[in-house]
């Protein structure tokens, strides 16, 4: 090996130019339980729309500060709702007031400790691997459509049954479907009961 110069290249400069690499001591984690994958919180969309009320608020604070520097020829907002609320006096209207911020208080209570949703399901085999359902139905669909006679498969996977409509043009086992099926399932946490339903018909 020949440098740009044109001069021969000692094995110990190319040694010295290696970028050193550090070795790594892996460890097994399969069997390692995990955390599930969870939906977004209702607490979180809760959040970003006070948070947008909040900055509402900021901005009427700042137009009424700019109104009192003398910047906009106008009354403060915020000072002249403040007096008409104090003269007024109590009717039986603003008991909806009151009423209004209890449900919404408890509405943001009830988000906040809400349990997060799963949307995925577990392989009981690798613990550390998770998998969503529309997944698995799609492994179901592909290992039933290559089935003979079965010209398409869509199937719907839930937490009690996975449920398999073949279209096919003449008989179909449906035992061996269900057996196709469970063994696309493998070690999926999703229902253990197999619904199996042919309709005639050319598939897709």
């Amino acid at each position: 090996m020949t440098a740009s110069t044109g001069e021969p290249l000692d094995q110990r400069d190319i040694d010295d130019r290696e970028t050193p690499v550090e070795r790594v001591n892996a460890s097994d984690i399969s069997d390692t339980p995990v955390r599930p994958p969870t939906a977004f919180p209702g607490a979180a969309i809760a959040g970003g729309v006070l948070g947008v009320v909040l900055l509402g608020g900021c901005g009427l604070l700042i137009r009424d500060l700019l109104a009192v520097a003398g910047v906009l020829d106008d009354d403060t907002w915020v000072h002249r709702a403040a007096v008409n609320l104090g003269t007024q006096t109590w009717s039986d209207w603003m008991w909806v007031v009151p009423a209004a911020c209890a449900v919404v208080g408890l509405l943001l209570v009830l988000l906040a400790a809400k349990p997060r949703r799963r949307t995925h399901v577990n392989l009981t085999d690798y613990p550390v691997v998770w998998t969503r359902r529309i997944d698995v139905a799609r492994r179901v669909s592909a290992a039933v459509s290559d089935l003979p006679d079965a010209r398409h498969a869509v199937t719907s996977v839930t937490g009690r049954r996975v449920k398999v409509l073949v279209t096919a043009t003449t008989a179909v086992d449906t035992d061996r479907v269900g057996r196709t099926a469970r063994a696309a399932i493998g070690s999926a946490e999703v229902g253990q009961k197999i619904v199996v339903k042919v309709k005639k018909g050319v598939g897709e």
